[in-house]
């Protein structure tokens, strides 16, 4: 096997080691609010709460990015990461964003954890609602990039996922459902933060930062404790499918339906923020448009729903977000092995082949035989050895970008001396399903018409049989070029 092919990749931890590339830009002179707001809370925690919309500066926006080390699949899923914080804290750089980005890596995905503006007024519905359109303008900023730099980062454009904590999870649902300019927020266009100063349009889901000629939709999604403003973005079961992750008693992302920061937002005189819908009505959004989601809920995991103390992550979070993204976006159509289960001593040699067009490598392993030629294309050549314990057959397939496909095995039996009794009505000899033995006669084998019937030969086959027994009307019509031989008496 050449060294791209990795079985369990995108589901099993297959990478020892991973390369970090830090401070990659991806986003110039997009507008940020200055948190210059006299607001008693942003003076006592030093955070954006309540910023001015009208008064901005322009930013660049940064990612790290990590890959598998040493890694030589030139078309690979990724994953873009988005923190949490409440649109007014965070970073990249946060230790359970880095666990995720590392982990996913090692199974063998590229990964990012990027930057999002931050800055939010906590005070008024409509104003928070452009915090919450900024990060989702840069996240998909952040995926235009790879799509525009696809061959440096050996990424496949088609499998861009996004997932995230918290607001990060809010961003990622909203990068996907939230896909057009009619259900942008209207406090997003040109709106009135006092009497003083309208806040300026904030533009199109792609009319900020770089690379603007491309699209900035992700291809799926994971959510950790995340919610959405409204069930509707997600409009049909032709939308990507969700995996959620949400606890019940978790107090700043409501499970169900509600008001962000219950736990704290009585400390917080004058808040105002909009009600939104957590991963319990997502789920059940999903269903009933026929959907599929995969919803792991929690009874006592808090608002960090993935994090299991400060240092860790929950065991499950991995594994469910691959096992997820595999089944749903990477794992390919099983392919059929086709070729024959039996075969005789004095013809050993047997075609077989893997009707699948989107694999490009083929891994062929056997017992009791010889592979004549190239194994890693779909078709092979099987010598058989008769006197072998075991005659078995098995392939495994591979996409391009690495994705293993449904392995498949038969075993081969000798046929001499067999009967092959055809069982069908009127057709077409070379029908396996005519057969008794579910395949057209075999050099070895005795065949036998029970019944009258009338039996075509193809144009240009040569058949050989050992015995050939015919019922007294049963009709056999061979081509002149075609040929029936019969070896025995």
């Amino acid at each position: 096997m050449v060294k791209t092919q990795i079985p369990g990749r995108y589901i099993d931890e297959v990478f020892t080691e991973i390369t970090e590339t830090n401070d990659v830009v991806f986003s110039t002179n997009v507008p940020q609010p200055r948190n210059n707001n006299l607001n008693l809370y942003s003076i006592i925690t030093g955070l954006p709460v309540a910023v001015k919309e009208y008064d901005l500066q322009n930013v660049t926006l940064r990612m790290d990015i990590f890959e598998p080390t040493d890694d030589q699949i030139t078309e690979r899923p990724l994953i873009i990461i988005c923190f949490g914080g409440g649109f007014v804290q965070g970073s990249r750089d946060y230790w359970s964003i880095r666990l995720l980005a590392e982990g996913l890596a090692r199974r063998g995905y590229v990964t990012a954890t990027i930057d999002y503006r931050l800055g939010m007024n906590l005070f008024d519905k409509d104003l928070g609602a452009r915090a919450v359109y900024r990060g989702i303008q840069d996240s998909r900023s952040a995926i235009r990039f790879f799509r525009a730099n696809a061959a440096q980062y050996k990424i496949d454009t088609d499998k861009i996922f996004i997932g995230g904590h918290s607001a990060g999870a809010f961003i990622a649902l909203h990068n996907v459902y939230m896909d057009k300019d009619t259900e942008r927020p209207l406090s997003t266009r040109i709106w009135t933060q006092n009497a003083m100063n309208d806040c300026p349009d904030q533009g199109c889901l792609d009319c900020v930062g770089d690379n603007l000629g491309y699209d900035g939709k992700a291809n799926g999604l994971f959510s950790l404790a995340g919610a959405v403003g409204d069930l509707q973005f997600i409009e049909s079961n032709q939308e990507p499918p969700p995996i959620l992750f949400h606890s019940q008693d978790d107090g700043t992302v409501p499970y169900n339906i509600g008001e962000p920061f219950s736990d704290i937002s009585g400390l917080i005189v004058g808040s105002d923020l909009p009600i939104v819908y957590g991963s319990l009505p997502i789920s059940q959004r999903c269903q009933d448009l026929g959907l599929p989601v995969m919803f792991n809920s929690y009874a006592n995991r808090g608002h960090g729903v993935h994090e299991n103390g400060t240092i860790v992550l929950h065991e499950d979070i991995i594994p469910e977000i691959t096992s997820w993204f595999f089944g749903q976006y990477l794992e390919p159509v099983t392919a059929t092995l086709q070729g024959q289960t039996k075969y005789c001593s004095e013809n050993p040699s047997v075609g077989y082949s893997l009707n699948a067009d989107n694999f490009v490598f083929f891994d062929w392993q056997l017992e009791g035989g010889e592979l004549i030629g190239d194994n890693s294309s779909h078709e092979v050549e099987v010598t058989w050895n008769p006197d072998a314990p075991e005659n078995k057959l098995t392939v495994t397939p591979y996409l391009s970008n690495g994705t293993q496909g449904a392995t498949q095995t038969i075993a081969i039996e000798l046929a001499d001396g067999e009967i092959n009794e055809w069982i069908g009505g009127d057709g077409d000899w070379m029908d396996p399903g005519q057969w008794s033995n579910h395949h057209p006669p075999l050099s070895c084998q005795e065949v036998i018409f029970p019944v009258d019937v009338n039996i075509t030969v193809p144009q240009n086959e040569i058949i050989n049989i050992k015995t050939l027994t015919l019922n007294p009307n049963t009709r056999v019509q061979i081509p002149g070029s075609s040929e029936l031989r019969i070896s025995g008496n």
